[in-house]
């Protein structure tokens, strides 16, 4: 085999109190990845797709591919050329994991192009040195959820990482606007100490988040989502829209609301199908008029072998 395509889906980290432990995969949108072993030591990486323009490169060595392929390379002791396709269909810098999805389906490729047989645990650290680029450190959250599928649950002091199945039948509704604030400012405000009490509040939460994705129970799932008290109560003053977008879902029937990963994005779990078209309609005339919804659910499916042509 010297050629692959895999359709990876995107994610949603931290899922509120859940910082750094948390991360679902979605049933859309998801990214194209494809890669074809060459002759010689070159590496060609070629974007297309809706969000290709979003990615805003001066090297190739700053695209999350690369590390991977770089670590793949030192794996096997050889300098092998790669040509990579990325058809982006996740927005980059959405809080919606565009760069883990891509480091998770080349680790995934190149495992399977380079008949490594690496196991799963091997295949999360190696596309979680992707994120090193974007986020200037080894994260394993958005990958693993891309690569396995469900809900992951890591340790990121042990790199210890366990793969949930969840109930598929939930809908969340993934509101899509304004800027992801700088990296720098989104740590400064993580708090390096927090108060027991705060501390008691976000594991009780992340335990009921599991046991609900488990279930299928979305209202447990919303009020756990909805009460992070150390993360997201000092992220979400760095976004005007916060406030405007989490009333407006609440208003058409979301039992939670919380920013998906480090935002702009925020997602809303609903009981029911939402009324995508009335609440972009509302968010329209509340002046919030650059927006995108997405309509989606948890999905246990990851990492996909893909017929896509290029």
């Amino acid at each position: 085999m010297r050629r692959l395509c895999v359709r990876v889906p995107a994610s949603i980290a931290n899922l509120g109190p859940g910082y750094d432990i948390l991360a679902l995969a979605l049933e859309s949108p998801y990214d194209i990845v494809c890669a074809e072993l060459t002759e010689g030591s070159d590496v060609d990486v070629r974007l297309e797709g809706p969000f290709a323009n979003h990615v805003k490169i001066n090297a190739i060595s700053e695209l999350t591919v690369y590390p991977v392929i770089e670590e793949f390379r030192r794996i096997v002791g050889t300098r092998f050329g790669v040509k990579v396709i990325v058809h982006k269909g996740i927005k980059p810098a959405s809080g919606l994991g565009s760069s883990g999805a891509d480091a998770a389906g080349i680790a995934y490729i190149l495992n399977k192009l380079l008949n490594l047989g690496l196991s799963n645990k091997d295949l999360v650290r190696i596309a979680s040195l992707g994120e090193i680029v974007s986020a200037g450190a080894p994260h394993m959250d958005n990958v693993s959820a891309s690569l396995l599928g469900g809900l992951v649950i890591i340790n990121p002091v042990t790199n210890d990482l366990l793969q949930v199945r969840v109930s598929e039948d939930l809908w969340l509704l993934v509101v899509m606007a304004g800027s992801k604030a700088s990296t720098s400012e989104m740590r400064k405000v993580v708090p390096r100490e927090v108060p027991i009490e705060s501390f008691k509040n976000n594991a009780a939460y992340v335990a009921m988040i599991v046991h609900s994705l488990m279930t299928g129970d979305a209202e447990t799932l919303g009020k756990a989502v909805s009460n992070d008290s150390i993360v997201e109560p000092r992220r979400a003053p760095l976004y005007p829209h916060y406030s405007l977008v989490r009333n407006a879902l609440i208003k058409f029937g979301a039992v939670g609301v919380s920013l998906a990963g480090a935002g702009p994005s925020m997602f809303g779990i609903f009981r029911e199908r939402p009324p995508v078209n009335l609440i972009s309609d509302s968010l329209r005339s509340l002046e919030l008029t650059e927006h995108q919804l997405i309509l989606t659910r948890p999905s246990n499916q990851g990492v996909l072998e893909s017929n896509f042509i290029y």
